[in-house]
C-alpha cells in the first residue's frame, strides 16, 4: 500500500471511530488482524434498546473523489466473507459466542487537503442482526 493510501485510510478510520463514539459506542479494537485480513473497528453499544450489548464489526472505506460510487460498493463478496470469518474469530477468541452482532460500513470522503468532507454510517449492511454468528 502506498504511503498516501495508508495516510488516507488512517484519517478515515480516526473519523469513523470518532463518529461511533459520538453515537455512544465504545471502541474495543482497531485493526484487528487475523489470517483473513483485518477488521478496521470493533465496537460495542446498545442493541435496539435491549440489555445485551451489541458488538459491531465495522469496515471503513475512505475516498478522495467520486470514483467507484458509494464506499460500501467498493466491498466485494470475497471481502464480506473475510469480514464474517474475522468477526467469528474475534467472537470465539473473546468468549462472546452468544452476543448480538452486526456488520456495518462507514464511508468517509476527504477533500484534496485530506480533511473530512462527509461521513456516512450504513448499519447492518449484511441485512442480518445476528446472535453470535456472522
Amino acid at each position: 500500500m502506498r504511503q498516501d493510501n495508508k495516510k488516507v485510510g488512517a484519517i478515515g478510520e480516526d473519523a469513523a471511530a470518532q463518529l461511533l463514539r459520538k453515537k455512544g459506542y465504545q471502541i474495543l479494537e482497531r485493526n484487528f488482524r487475523t489470517r483473513w485480513g483485518e477488521i478496521d473497528i470493533i465496537a460495542r453499544g446498545k442493541w435496539k434498546g435491549r440489555t445485551l450489548p451489541l458488538t459491531l464489526f465495522v469496515e471503513v472505506k475512505t475516498k478522495t473523489g467520486d470514483q467507484y460510487g458509494e464506499p460500501w460498493e467498493m466491498i466485494n463478496m470475497r471481502k464480506w466473507q473475510q469480514v464474517k470469518n474475522m468477526a467469528q474469530v474475534y467472537l470465539t477468541k473473546n468468549g462472546l459466542g452468544e452476543v448480538p452482532c452486526r456488520i456495518d460500513v462507514i464511508g468517509v470522503w476527504l477533500d484534496l487537503d485530506h480533511e473530512v468532507e462527509k461521513i456516512k454510517h450504513w448499519e447492518n449492511v449484511t441485512g442480518l442482526d445476528l446472535i453470535g454468528r456472522v
